[in-house]
């Protein structure tokens, strides 16, 4: 088997400059951070952490942090084990080719479109991610390629591949490897489209005979159910051949080819949340090609793949992929590729019937995408607010009427603009933004004062997201403190780090005891019409997540609710349809003086 070409989370590319590394905080700024957790100095809370810090070394080991903070970030993937793939995966929706392929052709094209940004990628080719003029982190762009996840001795790791040459497909519910070549220069999008053929027609076959159990149903299932089944199979021989196959596969083509989704949004629905035995959600990368040629990507953040990367990169293969001819720009002569390998399996039937069950709680049969028309950024052109914080003044005032008390909003933030940094959060239901929620639900309200309150809310949305990208964040630093250590210093230091959290839990002062609301807005590009968990819930919030893009004249939501929220899509919706409204007028009065 070939390689691993890094165990780097965030890959070094030569051709990109480096941004900054991540300031890290003082010791006011960590005696802020406590304060803001509850514990104020004095407390007994405080007590426990200085006790925590001094018996692990703590202070000493932030002293050195500056000299190991990239090899430590760059080397360690924090977002393990993050197995249980629908609520952590998300599903983008692509344009629509304009010149109408056939869905084989399409799914050709798409990958062919995949290894041409893999190649710009290496020889520095794609221009690189800025801010403001600036260079952003691009290491997280090779994790699209030839990355998986992988269970070994009961615990999982991500594996990079040395090895570009195949691809896994997948049709109803049948694995194949498929040897590619490199596209482009020794294979064209005619072979690649014939021999996908070829492999339908097969799984056909298979299905009028006896179709094998599909492990791909295995890949959603939480992250108990996955560490003991894939423990469990590679005992057997078949199973560890066709799992060591999988992890040299470039991405994963999934062929869903008996759906015709009429909209994009059924496309990423019926991509995100059915059909899970065609699915492999172990890859970072997942290709969904349907009958009527729609397609839909799945990308696996527990591989390093954050929201804005996602986006452009696949809106990158969206567009090189509408630029590849079909025709494939090769002689009319060539050879067919190398015939596909079928791998077998031998799955334990408990193990698939607690999969479902696994997936039963979290699947979600309502509309979960909608347009709200009239509210998007052309409205803040020439006004002194911003569109972003302006929705989540309006998602304040819903989220508070329907849930019967202030919501606490939380949303994600990148940090991109550091070397190897991902994502941050930052509580944006300040008490100004609740202060204006509060007002807005009174039975009368003065205009005027409510722009004043909404001018002084957005300002205070500001501060709040610039205070959490001020530097990188204390639980990152906790976490890091743990993993610089080996051997039985990792143990005792981890070990620690548990009873300093129980204690703060039974103190009451453990403040991360989940969130009510959780919101992120990824970058736009016109390839990409929608992103999302669309169809399932989400076991990490208390009431409802959703992704919001603001386009220019409407704004796109996909929702996902928590396990326990009863109030439908639909309602919450037309609530919060309602109130953008309500502060579309505020917006358009004269800003206060």
């Amino acid at each position: 088997m070939h390689p691993e070409r890094t165990r780097d989370v965030y890959e070094q590319l030569p051709a990109y400059p480096k941004p900054p590394l991540a300031p890290l905080p003082g010791p006011a700024d960590l005696d802020q951070r406590l304060a803001e957790l509850g514990q104020p100095r004095g407390s007994v809370a405080r007590s426990v952490t200085e006790a925590y810090m001094a018996l692990t070394g703590f202070r000493p080991f932030l002293s050195t942090l500056p000299d190991q903070i990239e090899t430590l970030l760059r080397t360690n993937n924090l977002r393990l084990p993050g197995l249980f793939a629908p609520v952590i995966a998300a599903t983008l929706a692509l344009e629509d080719d304009p010149r109408g392929p056939d869905p084989l052709t399409r799914a050709a094209t798409l990958i062919f479109g995949a290894r041409s940004l893999y190649d710009d990628l290496q020889s520095g080719k794609l221009p690189p991610d800025t801010y403001r003029g600036e260079p952003l982190e691009m290491g997280q762009y090779p994790n699209l390629f030839s990355t998986c996840q992988v269970i070994e001795n009961r615990s999982t790791r991500v594996f990079k591949s040395s090895y570009l040459g195949q691809i896994t497909v997948l049709v109803k519910g049948c694995f194949y490897v498929l040897p590619i070549g490199t596209p482009g220069v020794d294979t064209s999008v005619a072979q690649l489209t014939q021999a996908l053929a070829d492999i339908v027609r097969r799984a056909q076959g298979a299905e009028v005979e006896t179709a094998p159990a599909s492990p791909g149903i295995l890949t959603c299932a939480t992250n108990a159910t996955q560490l003991r089944a894939f423990t469990r199979m590679q005992r057997v021989e078949v199973n560890r051949h066709s799992l060591k196959m999988l992890r040299h596969s470039f991405l994963t083509l999934c062929l869903d080819l008996d759906d015709a989704p009429a909209s994009h949004a059924e496309s990423a629905r019926l991509c995100h949340s059915t059909h899970q035995e065609n699915r492999w959600f172990h890859q970072s990368l997942q290709l969904v090609v349907f009958g009527n040629a729609r397609a839909s990507a799945i990308c696996n953040f527990t591989c390093y793949l954050d929201g804005n990367t996602m986006m452009r990169g696949c809106a990158e293969i969206q567009r090189r992929a509408t630029e590849c001819t079909p025709a494939g720009g090769q002689p009319a002569a060539q050879p067919d590729l190398p015939p596909a390998t079928e791998l077998r399996w031998q799955i334990p039937s408990a193990a698939l019937e607690q999969a479902r069950r696994d997936l039963e709680p979290i699947l979600d049969a309502q509309q979960a995408t909608f347009e709200i028309a009239g509210f998007g950024r052309t409205l803040f052109e020439s006004r002194p607010a911003d569109a972003v914080p302006a929705f989540i003044l309006a998602l304040q005032m819903t989220a508070d009427r329907l849930i019967g008390a202030p919501a606490k909003i939380t949303q994600f933030l990148t940090m991109s603009r550091y070397r190897c940094m991902d994502l941050t959060t930052a509580l944006v239901s300040t008490p100004e933004v609740v202060q204006f929620a509060d007002t807005m639900a009174g039975e009368t309200v003065n205009r005027r004062e409510a722009r004043r309150l909404l001018d002084e809310a957005i300002t205070a949305q500001g501060q709040a997201t610039r205070q959490a990208r001020r530097f990188l964040d204390l639980p990152t630093i906790q976490i890091l403190a743990i993993r610089a250590r080996t051997g039985i210093r990792r143990r005792l230091t981890g070990l620690a780090f548990g009873l300093r959290m129980m204690l703060l839990a039974k103190l009451g002062t453990f403040r991360d005891a989940g969130r009510d609301v959780l919101v992120s807005h990824p970058e736009i590009y016109p390839e990409v019409l929608l992103a999302g968990r669309p169809g399932v819930r989400i076991p990490y919030v208390q009431h409802f997540g959703l992704h919001y893009q603001i386009f220019p004249d409407k704004t796109v939501i996909t929702l996902m609710p928590g396990l326990k929220w009863a109030i439908p899509n639909e309602k919450l919706i037309a609530e919060l349809s309602s109130d953008l409204a309500r502060i579309r007028e505020i917006i358009q009065e004269q800003p206060t003086v």
